[in-house]
């Protein structure tokens, strides 16, 4: 008979794993022992869970001498360099438990005091445990997932950028997984983009995970990006016109861009974007014919440009492709026109 599945979430599950080791610690203190190295563990003590001010999820407590493990399980929600920081305040090591080694941001192998480890690895310390591992990989897991296969896209089009060039895998406002690219300065400008799931939350699980990509000129949400001058010509309007005319030519289809026309609502019209937005609005209207505001997404206070269609994530590597080509062919093209440009 199959078990049922009761450890489904984040907070079971870590209660769950604390009331195991409370029961036999003796094969993961080891385990411990072993990553942290030489005598630092003495006696083992007490396990909790949400412990201190910091809600560390576990925490083993040692004496003899003192000394305080804090773990830190994560299945789908984001782990923050700030949060590792916050809880290094309360622990004296902490452990990072993901379902996959690739689910960890870039940074944390550099932190100290920090050890990686995965619930399955965890979870061969308690021979009987209660918890089990189909039950830990039953949790939600599609951010960490997605964004370990983005991240796997980072080294590649690093090579093909450049060492000038910064790639990171943060994600965006909404907490949806993403890579964001930034060209080296071409004077006060800077070409960018991201990739990233197309939707404000992850879909079921089994359903088709969509992803796109934003590519633009950098602005900033003020009167320099946006005049109230609506026949002024911003630094924007060249960049975005010699995309058009030397990058992506007839190729909207080979470089999978949207045609789809972006949305003329305002936002709040008493915000600084939302006064950026209707300035933007006047001069799109201005410089670009109906059929080609395409070209002029983006966000108000970070880029002018195109976007992708949306493409499933089992052919992200083609967006990505197509995305990369973009982003070398516009940036070599904004170089050659700085001096005139004055970008």
């Amino acid at each position: 008979m199959t078990a049922s599945l009761i450890f489904t979430t984040e907070p079971l599950a870590t209660r769950a794993l604390a009331a195991e080791i409370r029961h036999d610690h003796a094969r993961f203190v080891e385990k411990l022992s072993g990553h942290l190295g030489g005598d630092r563990l003495g006696r083992f003590a007490d396990v909790r869970a949400e412990h201190g001010e910091q809600k560390i999820d576990v925490a083993l407590s040692f004496t003899e001498p003192d000394y305080v493990i804090g773990i830190e399980a994560k299945f789908d929600h984001t782990l923050t360099e700030e949060q590792v920081d916050r809880e290094l305040t309360a622990a004296d090591h902490l452990v990072v438990l993901l379902l996959e080694r690739e689910h960890a941001p870039e940074w944390l192998p550099q932190k100290a005091r920090v050890t990686l480890l995965t619930w399955e690895e965890v979870l061969e310390c308690f021979p009987h445990s209660r918890l089990t591992l189909a039950e830990v990989r039953a949790a939600r897991s599609g951010k960490s997932a997605v964004e370990a296969r983005l991240r796997r896209l980072m080294e590649p089009a690093q090579q093909r950028l450049g060492p000038a060039w910064t790639i990171d895998s943060r994600r965006g406002g909404s907490g949806m997984p993403a890579i964001n690219f930034y060209s080296p300065w071409i004077g006060d400008a800077q070409i960018r983009a991201v990739l990233q799931v197309a939707q404000r939350a992850m879909p079921a699980a089994g359903d088709p995970v969509p992803l796109r990509f934003s590519v633009g000129i950098s602005v900033n949400a003020d009167s320099t990006s946006y005049p109230t001058n609506a026949g002024a010509t911003p630094p924007w309007v060249d960049a975005v016109r010699r995309l058009q005319k030397d990058v992506i030519r007839d190729r909207v289809e080979d470089l999978h861009l949207s045609k789809r026309r972006p949305s003329s609502a305002h936002v709040n019209s008493g915000t600084p974007n939302g006064r950026a937005h209707a300035r933007k609005l006047a001069i799109v209207d201005h410089h670009f014919a109906d059929t080609e505001r395409w070209l002029t997404t983006g966000y108000i206070d970070w880029i002018v440009g195109p976007a992708s269609e949306r493409m499933p994530l089992e052919d992200v590597d083609v967006l990505a492709d197509a995305l990369v080509e973009i982003l070398d062919g516009w940036y070599r093209v904004e170089v050659d026109a700085a001096p005139k440009a004055r970008l």
